[in-house]
């Protein structure tokens, strides 16, 4: 039986399917992430191990090496971490700036409830720098990062603002990071430092007037909301939601103020049914829920045989 570790990308024996090896349950159990951000517990014997280097379908020829670019390019803008694999189990940290002039960037390791101060940079504009080597098998044992950056103009009407961001690290975090990154030219692990994230005021909401929207005609969130929402257009007219011009934002109005109450009500869970389609509106609330974990404990696929890949589940604190 061959030996997983945490991050191998692995390819399914009796399904089309490929993934990343997220969580490891027992000696013969591992818990692997697909495509959907689903977890699906697999006997590692059902498994063949990939190389990184190896494309799922149909292979792709390699994209030609970028040239140097314009910070109002096509690339997108922001400063961004990318943690590119080497071999087996190595970890490349890379830092970019695509943002302004110049970045100012402190990076605080935590460690036992102190941070301390593990790097000072100042990245020119269109500038990658590489942090560190780690190992993708010691990921549990990665510190949880804390970073300032300070964007800085030389001629600005506005100065740039302090933004600051906590970083934890997990496994099925880093499959969610995977994409294409601009700056390295490959697929590697990447994530924008410069989004601010700002916190629901959790006394705030417990006060909030649920009747307030942004959509006309919305039906008064204040009571406790049913454990399952269904967000399709016709099902929220049906129900006595209201009626919208604009279908998402009316969506995401209802996603936000029925997670708001059954936040406040202490509900321990409740599902979103948002169906499948080109995954916009599933995409758009996952994106949500991850930035707020203050009220969010964790959320996953819902149950596939009763909602297929179609519906979300959301556990609250």
């Amino acid at each position: 039986m061959i030996q997983l570790k945490l991050g191998d990308k692995v390819r399914f024996v009796n399904e089309p399917m490929e993934g990343i090896v997220t969580s490891l349950k027992d000696k013969n159990l591992v818990g692997v992430t697909v495509d959907s951000d689903f977890e699906i517990p697999v006997l590692a014997s059902e498994l063949v191990k990939v190389k990184f280097e190896e494309k799922a379908g149909n292979n792709q020829p390699e994209l030609p090496v970028a040239k140097a670019f314009k910070v109002n390019s096509v690339h997108p803008l922001g400063v961004f971490f990318a943690f590119d694999r080497v071999g087996e189990d190595g970890i490349e940290m890379h830092v970019h700036n695509n943002l302004s002039e110049w970045v100012l960037l402190n990076v605080f390791q935590k460690e036992e409830g102190v941070y301390h101060l593990w790097k000072q940079l100042k990245l020119e504009r269109e500038e990658t720098l590489m942090m560190g080597k780690f190992k993708f098998s010691a990921l549990q044992e990665w510190k949880t990062l804390w970073v300032q950056l300070l964007p800085i103009e030389s001629h600005t009407v506005k100065p740039g603002q302090l933004v600051q961001t906590e970083i934890n690290f997990s496994a099925k975090k880093f499959h969610q990071w995977l994409k294409h990154c601009f700056f390295l030219n490959k697929q590697a692990y990447t994530l924008r430092l410069d989004e601010v994230l700002e916190p629901l005021n959790l006394q705030a909401l417990k006060q909030k007037d649920f009747s307030e929207t942004l959509v006309s005609n919305i039906k008064n969130l204040k009571d406790k909301p049913a454990s399952i929402i269904d967000l399709h257009y016709d099902a929220l007219q049906r129900n006595g939601y209201g009626n919208a011009t604009d279908i998402t934002a009316f969506q995401m109005d209802v996603f936000t103020q029925t997670l708001e109450a059954a936040f406040v009500h202490q509900m321990k869970e409740i599902v979103y049914i948002h169906g499948v389609g080109n995954a916009y509106l599933k995409n758009k609330i996952r994106t949500w829920l991850s930035k707020h974990p203050e009220i969010v404990s964790d959320f996953e696929e819902a149950d596939l045989l009763q909602f297929g890949n179609g519906a979300t589940l959301v556990r609250l604190k």
